[in-house]
């Protein structure tokens, strides 16, 4: 077993990765270390061939406070061959080609301009994932800020180092691949000088069976590997937040999730897919998530100005315990420890002292369940 295990290590690349990178600027919006999640609706193709379906997923996805909504361009003959397939998907049985079962999923590439204006005049960045060379060129030409490389296209050179050569960002989806084929990915794209790329760990089933699937602490294993910003695209239940968010906990810079007007839309993706209101949900979680991850770390209570009960531990350290009289206790009577109790709040001895008062003497009367101070010893 250790001679097969050393013989895995050995094959593996020397060098996983080369330029390290915290940062990369998509459009102006910095993704990376330190930055907000950069966070995509994937519409993929929901918009179920027709174009004001499009639109209305554009207006929809700026409404939930994300950053970017995203398409892809597919056409049936530029992704798949004509190879008989038969398999269940979403619970139906699909007879048919290959290349025809995505033919339901195509975009014609004639919309990206009026896609993009849409995107603009509704103040969220517009991307997409090109599954072609012609793509590539149309979507470089309208002048999308980066490039998506889905996870069935991650190992496809000819594809990535086309669009590596186009000098924009890419976020490199990563389903499917052990840690070597990354690798080898990241070296060709770096082979054409572009360093500028964010992964995004991705489970490519639809959904997973389990949570336990989701094996997301290969956001951390990919981070450590590459040096790269690693975010996360999922694909989990669209009834859960947990994964997303999880994720996000645990350093994902970009957060992809598909999204959809109605779980019944007919698409292939929409009964996989989240609706507006629990996109924007997943949205605000997001930044809750961020928001209390972005403290200090230093133990110490929450304090703010003005100071105010309930609303500052400064304050609230009042309410806790300190040392009571369980019974009235005459003067230069000897304190014995059932003669104390500890109540809140605080306004006498604190109890970690219980010890230096028992055997000491009472200097006055103190009247059941009254505070006791130093000056009455």
């Amino acid at each position: 077993m250790n001679e097969e295990k050393q013989a895995f290590l050995d094959q593996l690349p020397k060098n996983l990765s080369g330029k390290a990178v915290e940062v990369v600027n998509i459009g102006g919006r910095l993704v990376g270390k330190g930055q907000p999640c950069f966070v995509i609706v994937e519409v993929g193709a929901n918009h179920r061939g027709d174009i004001k379906n499009a639109l209305k997923f554009i207006d929809l996805a700026a409404e939930t406070g994300a950053d970017a909504v995203k398409f892809q361009h597919i056409k049936a003959e530029g992704i798949a061959a004509d190879t008989p397939i038969s398999f269940e998907w979403n619970g139906k049985n699909q007879a048919s080609t290959l290349s025809g079962f995505y033919k339901k999923s195509e975009m014609p590439y004639e919309w990206t301009e009026e896609l993009m204006k849409r995107a603009k005049e509704k103040g969220i960045m517009f991307l997409s994932t090109p599954f072609d060379k012609e793509a590539v060129d149309l979507l470089d030409k309208f002048g999308v800020p980066a490039f998506k490389v889905a996870s069935y296209e991650m190992t496809d050179d000819s594809l990535i180092r086309y669009i590596a050569r186009k000098g924009k960002p890419i976020i490199l989806s990563t389903g499917m691949a052990y840690l070597e084929e990354v690798a080898h990915a990241i070296r060709a794209i770096n082979e054409e000088g572009n360093f500028d790329i964010v992964l995004t760990h991705c489970v490519s089933m639809y959904p997973p069976k389990s949570f336990a699937d989701l094996n997301l602490k290969a956001i951390a294993t990919m981070r450590d590997a590459f040096k790269l910003p690693v975010g996360y695209s999922d694909h989990s239940s669209p009834s859960s937040l947990a994964a997303p968010l999880a994720a996000v906990a645990l350093g994902a810079c970009v957060i992809e999730k598909h999204f959809t007007d109605e779980r019944a839309g007919g698409s292939y993706d929409d009964p996989n897919s989240v609706e507006p209101a629990e996109f924007k949900k997943l949205v605000e979680e997001i930044r809750n998530v961020e928001a209390a991850l972005s403290g200090s770390g230093i133990k110490q209570p929450v304090s703010r100005e003005p100071h105010a009960l309930f609303n500052d531990e400064i304050i609230d350290i009042w309410a806790r315990r300190s040392i009571y009289a369980a019974r009235d206790i005459v003067e230069g009577e000897i304190i014995m420890e059932e003669m104390l109790q500890t109540l809140r709040p605080w306004g006498g001895i604190e109890p970690k002292h219980m010890k230096l008062i028992v055997g000491r003497k009472a200097l006055k009367n103190i009247k059941a369940r009254a505070p006791i101070t130093w000056n009455d010893l």
